[in-house]
């Protein structure tokens, strides 16, 4: 569902980029492929991701990054999902993490959004997400202003995680068939169709959501779900939309009567437009206002072409740049809605402006010394190299050893901005 960008119009929800009907000519961009090594916090594993950078993407610029569903991978993201073309187009930076290993019951690469240990900031799957996030800002121009999370599925789910765990961090989120904060195992649907779950209350939801997160910077979500889907059945889109409206809503603007500032039919350009509805909640119930949440919903087919998949009505619509494959459909066009939700006309969805911290005392600052291994350890040092046998500081990008050496080489490290870390001293540090 593509409309025709014309102008920067100030619609809600993150200023929605109403898309040309045709995509350009895909550039040829450049995938590199990267590890996380396991990290000092519990519950952090080896994870592989992958980057796709455009050909002559300007910068600083946006990054999104796209989490896989359960039975898939990074590479199904980059292949399946429309989004290379997308950067292309708009010129983001595409992170794919693959979950690569897990602990507990769970189905093929799941993420464990309904696991404890793996919601909430500072240990399990969310920081290792937000350290990867990091290691593609210490690599490549990325706007701090600008950083995404979206996902299928689990991915769909764990993005929300991420929205409040580390709210602090990204801009904005968008869930493709994901579930509500905090849910457990039973909001997912294993009986076919039509399906069968149960959820928390929405009061349940907002509470655990205030607890967890520790900005009050409101994340904008945009919320996509087929009404039909019978995996992650359709309580769960309104479920993630009231939670948000109560949690970041005013008084007078804290459900969907109150905040809903415009409803439309989604355009269709890829095919049929399966009765969907796109809807705007802004902070004052005004299209021109800036938006907390906006849903498309729809109802959507419930088999696909790919042999492989569950025929449940669980996938990720890429459009006419996206293919048909296990839980992607490529007929219909929803990655538009969710880039141009991301990627806002004039900015008007980055995060705001924020004075830069004052700078730490000049003793922390200049006399930290670090071997390469507990630098790592704490965050001051990615790892790199050949093999990864070099520890990287996380500012400058500078080796500053070996990786696992404790105890024969001590660098001095010097605190920067976003609290990154460097060899030499950045400027301001004196």
């Amino acid at each position: 569902m593509v409309s025709t960008l014309t102008r920067c119009v100030a619609i809600a929800l993150f200023g929605l980029l109403v898309l040309a009907g045709t995509w350009r000519p895909a550039q040829a961009g450049t995938t590199s492929a990267f590890t996380l090594s396991p990290q000092s916090y519990a519950g952090s594993r080896e994870r592989q991701y992958k980057v796709y950078v455009p050909d002559g993407i300007a910068t600083p610029a946006p990054m999104v990054m796209a989490l896989h569903g359960c039975q898939q991978t990074h590479d199904d993201v980059l292949r399946d999902w429309g989004l290379t073309a997308a950067a292309d187009r708009f010129g983001f930076v595409l992170v794919a993490p693959f979950i690569t290993s897990y602990d507990g019951l769970r189905n093929t690469n799941c993420w464990g959004f309904w696991l404890d240990q793996h919601r909430h900031q500072g240990r399990g799957e969310p920081e290792d997400l937000h350290q990867i996030a990091r290691q593609v800002e210490a690599r490549f121009g990325i706007d701090p202003r600008r950083r995404y999370v979206t996902g299928l599925s689990s991915g769909a789910a764990m993005a929300v995680v991420l929205s409040v765990t580390h709210n602090e961090y990204f801009a904005a989120a968008a869930s493709a068939s994901g579930l509500p904060y905090g849910e457990d195992a039973a909001s997912v649907s294993f009986s076919g169709c039509p399906g069968s779950a149960t959820f928390h209350a929405v009061s349940q939801v907002v509470a655990d959501m205030r607890r967890e997160r520790n900005a009050s910077y409101a994340i904008p979500l945009l919320v996509l779900q087929n009404n039909v889907d019978c995996t992650v059945i359709q309580p769960a889109g309104r479920n993630l939309r009231d939670a948000q409206l109560q949690l970041n809503g005013d008084a007078a603007h804290d459900t969907p009567a109150e905040a809903l500032a415009r409803q439309r039919p989604c355009t269709p350009v890829n095919g049929p437009d399966y009765a969907c509805q796109q809807s705007f909640y802004t902070v004052d119930a005004q299209p021109g206002s800036r938006s907390l949440v906006e849903t498309v919903f729809y109802n959507g087919p419930t088999a696909t072409p790919a042999r492989g998949d569950t025929d449940h009505g669980h996938y990720w619509i890429g459009g006419q740049a996206g293919r048909d494959g296990n839980w992607p459909l490529q007929r219909a066009e929803l990655s538009g809605h969710r880039v141009g939700f991301l990627l806002a006309p004039c900015g008007r969805y980055r995060r705001p402006r924020t004075p830069p911290p004052p700078p730490p005392p000049a003793a922390a600052q200049l006399h930290q010394r670090w071997s390469p291994r507990r630098a790592h350890g704490a965050g001051r040092a990615t790892l790199g190299g050949f093999f990864n046998l070099r520890a990287i500081s996380t500012g400058d990008l500078r080796d500053i050893g070996f990786a696992w050496d404790y105890f024969f080489t001590s660098v001095a490290l010097h605190q920067g901005a976003d609290g990154r870390w460097f060899v030499q001293p950045p400027a301001g540090c004196g």
